[in-house]
């Protein structure tokens, strides 16, 4: 199979990648550092987007590229707009058009925390710009591919990633550095570990699977909790962890503060389960250190 990865110096993108291509042709493409034979495309430039759908001629088409910055969403919400949802419909309009399938990977804010858990039919209510152009997007592909499009909603993903933008590996450079990192007490949610996202991806792309699945770690904690099992795996002081309300933050845009998705469909399709935060951690520790001896 002929795969477009959309976004595949992304965190995300980086597990994809090695998901992948052992068994299928996949060619990358990224917006900012990507990797030599990575095509130059910016998802929210729909010309160059269709340009390059139509020369390279896929099979799947793997949407892992956003603008995921909530905060810079709400002060850019047409920029933010053109990437997560403009640029999908493109996409989505090509796969209708020539008999393809595309994967959209979203998010657990798409709703609004109220409830205890949410499953793929509970209708959502997005708080900010940034979950408000991820709902546009999965519309769009439900719209254009009502029977050959994925969607996966996910939450909180971190990862090996050469960049090091994710919020795990962000805690251990700043903390490395001596600072002290405020974190809110009040966000909860699941995190989840993009090489377990990404080989559950493959598995229901080739099991020809489609329509909406919820796609996330295990464990419901909050952001203080996380922060301070990282702490631990890379043997960092907890104590510069400091708690903060949300509301005393002063972040641009609203943000859910307990949404907890439930997998319940994904775990009946057969896909292997996910590792918890430990797991998952100890993992990431190790491929980093790899990463850095090579």
């Amino acid at each position: 199979m002929r795969c477009l990865l959309i976004g595949a110096s992304g965190q995300l993108g980086q597990a994809l990648y090695s998901a992948f291509s052992p068994a299928h042709q996949l060619i990358g493409t990224a917006y900012r550092h990507g990797r030599p034979g990575d095509i130059v495309v910016d998802l929210g430039d729909c010309d160059r987007t269709r340009a390059v759908l139509r020369e390279v001629n896929p099979d799947l088409i793997l949407i892992a590229g956003a603008m995921c910055d909530v905060d810079r969403c709400e002060l850019e919400p047409e920029l933010c707009r053109r990437i997560n949802a403009l640029g999908p419909s493109v996409v989505a309009e090509y796969a209708r058009d020539n008999g393809r399938r595309a994967v959209f990977f979203s998010t657990d804010h798409i709703f609004d925390g109220l409830r205890e858990m949410y499953v793929e039919a509970d209708p959502t209510c997005p708080l900010n710009a940034y979950a408000r152009s991820k709902a546009e997007g999965e519309a769009a592909l439900r719209e254009l591919l009502p029977n050959s499009h994925l969607i996966i909603r996910t939450a909180w993903l971190y990862g090996p990633d050469a960049g090091r933008k994710n919020f795990a590996l962000r805690c251990v450079d700043r903390l490395r550095a001596g600072e002290t990192i405020l974190v809110p007490a009040d966000q909860w949610g699941s995190p989840t570990y993009t090489v377990d996202l990404a080989g559950a991806t493959l598995f229901l792309i080739e099991r020809g699977l489609s329509g909406t699945f919820h796609a996330t770690g295990p464990d419901f904690v909050d952001r203080v909790t996380l922060a301070r099992a990282i702490c631990a795996c890379f043997g960092l002081d907890k104590d510069r962890i400091i708690p903060k309300f949300t509301k005393e933050l002063g972040q641009a845009a609203p943000r859910p503060l307990r949404v907890r998705l439930g997998c319940h469909k994904l775990r009946r399709s057969g896909a292997a389960e996910f590792r918890g935060i430990e797991r998952g951690l100890e993992s990431l520790a190790l491929s980093m250190a790899s990463l850095v001896s090579q």
